[in-house]
């Protein structure tokens, strides 16, 4: 079995949302307003990823703070014999030479309610691809979007695991058993975590901005090193722990992440453990588990005190079972 860092402790990590709105679709705020609260809480990048509005903004770019372009698609579903409905993060992917012309500033697009033909999820995910853009299946549990529909379709590059507004607002913001379903179903998809803020009142006890957010691992703080990782899955999501390491050496995956009260190994077909300091409720910083060949993915949930959580890519065990590199 190979040895393989997933993360790597030495290497420099950037923090980012991939799911916001400002006035440019439903958001309260302008994209200049959005964009310093962000920054005020430590943010590196933001995706402005407005409702059938297309964003591709250079201005608010500096050395500590860039913007990738994109939007967000989608619409509800009325017709009962079909998905209930869909959104899709569209995230502009500047490593590909796209088939169609690039999506310019403030394009705007229709709201398929209902769909069919072109505006089926699989044909707007295959012409946003076309485009150029990576595509992300936002909140699935928000929308109650049924496993079978899900699975069926194809070339989303990540599942919207954690939305930081339908938790507070729904309590439906966890996407986790999704990822688990398509996992198990052979794709080979990532997590991320979002605010989805649209709201701004800083009167609220849980406020919209930096709730969740994805932590990316890079060389450069630029549009073309931040989606290639992304698109290597070299990042973790959260909504409140922090993972430092991930790797697998000598048979064994360990990971290294910030006080956390219990860490979980999410293995298929196989369980993985759940390691705690039950007896003394001392916090862990570092767990590992014994990877087993017949196990097809495992990836690793770090529960803070609060109940917070960091989450890791999936671990594809084939790959590690692969000769040469």
């Amino acid at each position: 079995m190979k040895n393989k860092i997933y993360l790597d402790r030495n290497k420099t990590t950037y923090k980012g949302n991939l799911h916001l709105h400002t006035t440019w679709s439903d958001g309260s705020l302008p994209a200049d307003q959005v964009v310093e609260a962000f920054k005020a809480k430590g943010y590196h990048f933001i995706s402005l990823s407005d409702h059938e509005v297309y964003t591709r903004t250079t201005e608010f770019n500096g050395e500590d703070f860039i913007t990738l372009p994109g939007m967000e698609r989608g619409g509800l579903n009325l017709v009962a014999d079909k998905d209930p409905g869909y959104h899709f993060g569209v995230l502009d992917d500047p490593t590909v030479e796209p088939e169609q012309k690039r999506f310019e500033h403030l394009q705007t697009f229709p709201t398929p309610i209902p769909w069919e033909g072109d505006h089926s999820p699989q044909d707007l995910i295959d012409k946003m691809r076309a485009h150029g853009n990576l595509v992300v299946f936002n909140h699935p549990e928000w929308h109650l979007t049924r496993f079978e529909d899900m699975v069926k379709y194809d070339g989303f590059f990540a599942i919207e695991i954690y939305n930081h507004a339908t938790e507070w607002s729904t309590s439906s913001s966890y996407g986790a058993a999704y990822w688990d379903h398509a996992l198990q179903n052979g794709k080979r998809v990532f997590g991320t975590a979002a605010d989805d803020s649209h709201e701004h009142n800083p009167n609220w006890n849980i406020p919209e901005y930096g709730g969740g957010w994805v932590q990316v691992q890079a060389d450069a703080l630029t549009p073309a090193s931040i989606v290639s990782n992304l698109k290597e899955g070299r990042f973790y999501s959260s909504s409140g722990p922090e993972i430092y390491d991930l790797r697998v050496e000598d048979g064994q995956l360990a990971i290294e992440c910030s006080p956390c009260k219990f860490i979980m190994f999410k293995a298929f077909p196989l369980r993985g453990p759940f390691v705690g300091n039950f007896e003394n409720g001392e916090p862990l910083t570092f767990a590992s588990m014994t990877i087993e060949e017949d196990m097809q993915y495992i990836r690793v949930e770090c529960v803070d005190f609060e109940g917070k959580v960091a989450w890791s890519n999936p671990v594809f065990v084939a790959d590690l079972l692969q000769e040469g590199e």
